[in-house]
């Protein structure tokens, strides 16, 4: 049976408006600066550099005389955090510990509701496991948290837990009540019927239901997690909508997500933004980190305004819900080959900036570890102070993504200035006509010693690279059907280093992994393809065997299990 929630009665919505107070509630995201009575700071619904934005304590209203926006702490949390009137009131009610007296009934709108509760619930039993099931496998689990300076009460902190596996879980929701559908539909659990999914039930193989689960037609619902310690991944109000879950000892993948959900999405969701939205406000600027752990130590280190990807680039989206809490955003990347790759593939996020509505813009700036250390490693090591000026000294993203390419080139050697000129301004040709792309001639006329005009004239005939890098995968999917990639390949111009070659074909290989709507037309390409190096090769007739079907988890996953160098093979291309 489905159930909504259909009404919240008048003394708990007034207790729960009496219990915010909104100058402390708005004064997590806006700097004010009380003047007499009232407080006053800059719009947080629309841009301005003179604070027009007045919120007067007595009344409990705020209202803005630059954009007209107005109304109370409901209100503020409808437009701030894009809910409804009822998900406002139990947001404010979970901040002030209030509990409410909901009435049911029965409707189909309350599937969004189940799915939560089944996340809640299993995110409870999960944390249970972690803290106080004595098993050989718990105890494995705890100890990789304590090794990494996890346990205790950073496991409490971030309620972080283990997922045995075996149909455990399956068990435990189904005796609260939550039917089969269910927990299928929150990803929590899987039908067996089939083979499966690789890597669905994580490492050591794919546990089975106890229990059953089964019925006709179906086969027996297995958890999907196994033998991981779990990361429980929340949504802007802190509710739990998914899970990330790290193997304990050796299996692959290392690292497996909740695939989309009604209530996440990879592209949308941030981990940590629960808990870091308010100290990106305050602090001015969002860090993004690479991995769950990493921003655990980051915010344990007194950077609160850390928030990490789920298994994607950053995307559009994500970068549209940190322009709701900062204009600034500063991307760590890990000091290894993989995160310098990952670093290079950033300059796609400079064509989304170029292009994005004027409230959704941002500065974006990019800093890199040094070695071959991740966050975490570097914090141990180092310390904040340490790890605070590399984020001081982080470079902005065009600016880091000229000099990564002008590395490259012997600039003592006219024909390679030449060339390191062809291959870097179509990185400038997406702030084409701006002030950005003047200064930005100048600096390539300086570093290059080339005539300013000449830079110019070449910006001015430049064009988008051959191969699509929109950071935003589903457009570049798009597009690549739309061109057809079936059709024959498009030449390439060679006269420059082969390190451009090279990094085109990697990127196809990418493209391969990350979008199976375009697997098809890409293995018909593959076969007409020349490649430059034999591991390249290998790696696109692995592809083209593999299953057009899989996740990109799940096929990298298995692409690791056939070849352990594929990580290095496709990062030094």
């Amino acid at each position: 049976m489905r159930y909504t929630i259909t009404m919240i009665t008048e003394d708990d919505i007034k207790r729960v408006r009496d219990a915010n107070d909104i100058v402390e509630l708005i004064g997590e995201r806006v700097v004010l600066k009380q003047r007499g009575r009232e407080f006053w700071g800059n719009c947080p619904f629309h841009n301005e550099k003179t604070p027009s934005f007045k919120i007067d304590p007595a009344s409990q209203f705020y209202h803005c005389f630059g954009c007209g926006e107005g109304g109370d702490v409901f209100k503020y949390m409808m437009k701030t955090e894009g809910l409804d009137f009822l998900d406002a009131v139990r947001s404010l009610a979970q901040r002030k510990s209030i509990e409410l007296k909901e009435e049911q009934g029965k409707s189909g709108g309350g599937k969004k509701a189940r799915l939560i509760a089944v996340c809640d619930e299993a995110n409870a039993f999960y944390h249970q496991q972690l803290m106080r099931v004595k098993s050989s496998e718990a105890d494995a689990a705890r100890a990789y948290l304590g090794k990494r300076g996890l346990g205790g009460s950073v496991a409490r902190d971030w309620s972080l837990g283990f997922a045995p596996g075996r149909g455990m879980l399956v068990k435990h929701l189904s005796s609260k009540g939550f039917t089969r559908d269910e927990m299928i539909a929150a990803n929590v659990a899987y039908s067996g019927q089939g083979s499966g999914r690789y890597g669905a039930g994580g490492a050591g193989g794919l546990g089975s239901a106890e229990g059953g689960m089964g019925r006709s037609g179906a086969g027996a619902l297995k958890d999907r997690f196994f033998n991981r310690v779990i990361f429980p991944i929340s949504d802007l109000q802190g509710r739990t909508i998914a899970f990330g879950g790290r193997v304990i000892g050796s299996g692959e993948p290392k690292y497996l997500n909740s695939s989309d959900t009604r209530l996440f999405h990879k592209r949308e969701n941030l981990f940590a933004i629960d808990k870091a939205k308010a100290p990106i406000t305050t602090s001015g600027a969002a860090i993004v980190v690479e991995g769950y752990t990493d921003v655990i130590a980051m915010h344990r280190a007194g950077f609160n305004n850390t928030v990490a990807t789920l298994g994607t680039a950053l995307t559009p989206e994500h970068l549209k819900l940190l322009s709701r809490f900062t204009k600034k955003v500063i991307l760590l990347f890990d000091g290894d080959e993989a995160g310098k790759r990952a670093a290079d593939r950033a300059v796609d996020l400079i064509t989304v900036m170029a292009t994005a509505e004027a409230g959704q813009k941002l500065d974006l700036f990019v800093a890199m570890l040094p070695g071959s250390m991740d966050p975490a490693d570097y914090l141990a090591a180092e310390g904040h102070e340490a790890m605070q000026k590399t984020l001081d000294t982080s470079a902005a993203l065009l600016q880091f993504a000229l000099d990564r390419r002008l590395a490259h080139w012997n600039l003592d050697l006219p024909e390679q200035r030449n060339r390191a000129l062809n291959d870097v301004i179509t990185l400038l040709v997406p702030v084409k006509g701006s002030l950005l792309a003047m200064d930005y001639i100048n600096y390539l006329s300086d570093v290059l010693h080339i005539d300013y005009a000449l830079v110019a004239s070449a910006l001015e005939h430049a064009k988008a690279p051959a191969v699509p890098r929109a950071a935003d995968g589903a457009a570049r999917e798009n597009r690549l059907q739309d061109e057809g990639a079936s059709e024959q390949p498009r030449t390439i111009d060679t006269s420059g280093a082969g390190d451009k070659l090279l990094a085109m074909e990697s990127e196809l290989l990418f493209i391969f992994i990350e979008h199976p709507g375009v697997r098809e037309r890409l293995v018909e390409a593959f076969g007409r393809i020349t490649w430059s190096t034999p591991g390249l090769e290998s790696i696109a007739r692995a592809l083209a065997e593999s299953d057009r079907q899989d996740g990109p988890d799940d096929l990298m996953a298995k692409l690791l299990a056939k070849m352990p160098d594929v990580s290095s093979l496709l990062s030094n291309a």
